[in-house]
């Protein structure tokens, strides 16, 4: 819109001295209307002062205080160094602290001088008044039209014939009773008195064909060429710019809340990471102070592990909305038998509704119900809704989760005992970042994100997601609808149970800059009768591969010295290195890294804090056996 509209627009960014105090300002953005509307060309990224040497220092101060307040201003400017007028608008871009000011301008140079000429020379006013290039009609003492400049036109265009009619008629066919009233008084009032009257941005429907236009309009007494008084009125048509206003104040506002929601998103992340952080601190000093290896360390490792499985809980969710945000999440559908899904999410919540000693109900149908769907999507879905009743609901309330068929959909119902939903925040429960009770008096509320998941994942599958409460106190329900198959085939056959594989010592290299981590598994890998060697850096882990000669590689991508993919593409390029097993081991995880890893010649990818059962299963992938040797298995962990 600003490209297009004939009104000057810039973006500039205010210059501080030492003192705080304006000096000078740099121009961010312009449309293409600002070199003709301001004379200055070429001024994206250049200072006022390169473009301007002789600017009027007091404008630097009008601009620092718009950006200091962040209060609009609105006023007729004559630039002296070019001997120019404009009408301008400046608002500040963004929050508080901002030096952002946006500037909205139209050169009424032209206006100006064609109202000095009126005034000073009232022989030749018929000719200026047909060469305006705004809008000027002139009334006699009676208020009828006598003049009317070719601008004026557009404003008139249904109204014919025009001179000599009376203009409480012609604004009667044009604006509301009240407004008219109110426009003939002004004129008699200036007509009796001298007293000129100015109504900017005046804004109103039309009466002709209900358009809602905006004009600047002034209105003065002038001495006719027979010597009689009249008015002229003199407007300009501002309804492109008041609608610019109003859209740059919509982004302005818009942008200061998507700021102050980030910064809410930022302050509950750094809380919900450092709940998991500090039983993890607790349990990791409690296990080095230990005298005895029995219950106190398994109760531990118990809790750290819990906790690090929240924390990965949480990186998952930010990762899960990005990917859908994104459209590159991709369901991989498939015959799936909702309530095996459904005890899927009930078995992983079951620490979260235990330990808050709630009651949970679930209710499954009598007979199976098909669905063509994600199954992890799906338990992903019911997990997170048996989460959410399980933060909003006090220590020892009730939880029901009901599956059941209603005609051709599966209905998946969570209703809980909890502490409600306000009617004002029922419609943006599904928003982004939304964080309905974030009061200290409440220890768990989430990041905001795992209701948006929810809705983004049920609608991929077909389906809806609706919230009902009936107020704060009394508890919530969220209702899923989805597709059943219409026809269900019968269940394929279960595939022959493979034979199990025997435990096999491997040597295996972990690479790691961060020691404890490398040293830590490497630990864990050695309790399952696995032969380890750590290396901290990209050369160090070249040199270790060269001498150990390991059958598996773990490797970390972000290393001192020489980065993962150049020790890979250096292992590679050994005759000792082109059958060894590379695994990229990384806390990047997207589908774009996973790409990355396997051009560059890596077997798997995994994703830390790697799930040890994930590493175990490639572990056991590569065994050597007769048919299959050791270094050909691809897989990789979400």
């Amino acid at each position: 819109m600003f490209e297009s509209i004939d009104e000057g627009f810039c973006v500039i960014d205010m210059i501080y001295d030492e003192a705080g105090r304006p000096v000078d300002y740099r121009f961010v953005e312009v449309n293409p209307a600002f070199e003709t509307q301001s004379g200055v060309a070429d001024a994206v990224g250049k200072c006022v002062s390169e473009v301007v040497p002789d600017h009027e220092p007091h404008w630097y101060e009008t601009y620092g205080e718009v950006a200091r307040t962040g209060k609009p201003m609105r006023m007729v400017i004559e630039v002296k160094s070019t001997n120019r007028w404009f009408d301008l608008y400046a608002c500040r871009v963004g929050g508080p602290g901002s030096g952002k000011v946006a500037v909205v301008f139209t050169n009424i140079t032209d206006r100006k001088r064609v109202e000095e000429q009126l005034r000073q020379n009232h022989d030749t006013f018929y000719n200026l008044i047909e060469s305006s290039p705004f809008g000027l009609y002139i009334v006699d003492a009676q208020l009828r039209m006598i003049k009317v400049s070719a601008a004026s036109q557009n404003v008139f265009r249904n109204i014919r014939p025009l001179i000599g009619r009376d203009l409480k008629e012609i604004m009667t066919i044009l604006w509301p009773e009240e407004f008219v009233r109110t426009v003939l008084g002004r004129f008699r009032h200036t007509l009796g008195t001298g007293e000129p009257y100015a109504m900017p941005n005046f804004s109103e429907q039309r009466q002709d064909n209900s358009d809602i236009e905006s004009y600047d309009w002034k209105i003065e007494r002038i001495t006719l060429p027979d010597g009689e008084y009249g008015v002229v009125c003199y407007f300009y048509d501002i309804t492109e710019r008041m609608l610019a206003e109003h859209k740059l104040q919509e982004k302005t506002d818009a942008l200061a809340e998507a700021d102050r929601r980030k910064n809410e998103f930022l302050a509950m992340l750094a809380h919900e990471l450092r709940n998991p952080l500090a039983p993890i601190r607790n349990a990791a000093l409690a296990l080095q102070h230990s005298r005895d290896s029995g219950d106190a360390v398994r109760s531990a490792a118990a809790m750290i592990g819990r906790q690090v499985g929240q924390m990965v809980r949480l990186v998952d969710d930010l990762l899960d909305v990005s990917r859908v945000n994104r459209g590159k999440i991709a369901l991989r559908r498939e015959r799936v038998e909702l309530a095996s899904a459904v005890n899927h999410a009930v078995e992983a919540a079951v620490a979260l509704y235990e330990g808050r000693n709630h009651d949970l109900t679930v209710t499954l149908p009598p007979q199976p119900v098909y669905l063509n769907a994600d199954p992890t999507r799906i338990a992903q879905v019911v997990g997170n809704l048996l989460n959410n009743a399980c933060k909003f609901t006090d220590d020892g309330g009730r939880i029901w989760l009901t599956v059941e068929r209603e005609g051709e959909a599966a209905v998946i119902r969570v209703r809980d005992s909890g502490i409600g939903i306000a009617a004002d925040e029922l419609p943006r429960i599904f928003d982004l970042f939304t964080q309905i009770d974030t009061s200290l008096g409440r220890s768990v509320s989430g990041l905001g994100i795992g209701l948006t998941l929810v809705k983004n994942l049920v609608e991929m599958h077909d389906g809806t997601v609706e919230v009902y409460s009936a107020g704060v106190g009394h508890g919530s329900e969220f209702v899923v609808r989805l597709p059943v198959l219409a026809v269900t085939p019968e269940p394929p056959p279960a595939p022959a149970a493979a034979a199990p594989a025997t435990a096999t010592t491997r040597r295996i290299l972990v690479v790691d800059d961060n020691r404890d981590s490398a040293e830590s598994l490497a630990d864990l890998l050695e309790l399952t009768g696995n032969e380890t060697r750590t290396a901290h850096d990209g050369v160090e882990a070249v040199e270790a591969a060269a001498s150990f000669r390991p059958n598996l590689v773990l490797l970390d991508l972000g290393l001192p010295k020489m980065n993962g993919y150049e020790a890979a593409r250096t292992i590679r390029n050994q005759p000792w290195g082109k059958a060894m097993v590379l695994v990229a081991l990384t806390g990047w995880g997207q589908d774009e890294d996973r790409r990355k890893t396997k051009e560059g010649g890596f077997d798997a990818h995994l994703v830390k804090p790697v799930d040890f059962a994930v590493l175990t299963k490639l572990l056991i992938e590569l065994l050597p056996t007769e048919d299959r040797p050791a270094g050909v298995a691809r897989i990789a962990n979400g």
